[in-house]
């Protein structure tokens, strides 16, 4: 069976980075995005140490051609998407109607 590929967005900190590192030691491939090319490095660098397959890509969640460049990326490092993990957000307090995309 081929390894199955993950995204997890905002995957360099947090919830996000926790779920990265379970994901990759179950076998997963993984690319985890973020602003922060920095500290997408050092976690990507992290999971790597532990034996995980894992790729990063900078990007804004809030740009839709920053999503379609992630995608792009997972696909042509790992050859599929299987899953995605919407982790990355923001807290903007506004009714839902008001927020961009």
């Amino acid at each position: 069976m081929t390894k199955q590929t993950v995204i997890v967005t905002g995957g360099s900190s947090g919830m996000g980075k926790a779920m990265a590192v379970h994901l990759a030691h179950e076998g997963w491939n993984v690319v985890i995005t973020g602003r922060t090319e920095e500290t997408l490095e050092k976690a990507a660098n992290e999971i790597k140490q532990n034996g995980g397959s894992i790729a990063y890509f900078q990007m804004d969640v809030r740009n839709p051609e920053d999503a379609d460049q992630m995608v792009k990326f997972a696909v042509d490092t790992f050859g599929d998407v299987d899953a995605l993990i919407n982790n990355a957000a923001g807290n903007f307090l506004v009714p839902a109607e008001k927020l961009s995309p």
